[in-house]
């Protein structure tokens, strides 16, 4: 394969990206409930943003059967996990305090819902 052909070449994992919950959903919810929410979320994306591109990962690429799944953050994490080393590390420590820190700011109600539409949306 060349350079440019692995360029184009979408990242996806060896398995389906199976979702228990709409992450874009919940943080859509948080964003509505709490102002700060974005003062503590948007850098975290844009370092993993960052980080996609340096690794050429292209999340709207994956292909989807929902069009609220396009882009979403789930497959640029996928991708980070199989490629970066930095991500990794990072996420070790950050993944798990922020996925409390969002998921104290939701109702069960919140939660329900977004297992329900992530249900909806796997293969």
């Amino acid at each position: 394969m060349s350079k440019e052909q692995i360029k184009d070449t979408p990242i996806t994992a060896d398995v389906p990206v199976l979702c228990r919950g709409c992450a874009e959903l919940l943080a859509q919810k948080c964003y509505q409930k709490h102002w700060y929410f974005h003062l503590v979320r948007d850098p975290l994306v844009w370092g993993m943003q960052f980080l996609a591109w340096c690794n050429d990962i292209d999340a709207k690429k994956q292909v989807v059967r929902k069009t609220y799944c396009k882009g979403c953050i789930r497959f640029m994490k996928t991708g980070l996990e199989e490629k970066s080393a930095t991500f990794k590390f990072l996420n070790r420590f950050i993944g798990p305090w922020f996925a409390d820190f969002r998921n104290g700011m939701l109702t069960e109600e919140d939660k329900k819902e977004a297992r329900q539409r992530a249900m909806d949306a796997n293969f």
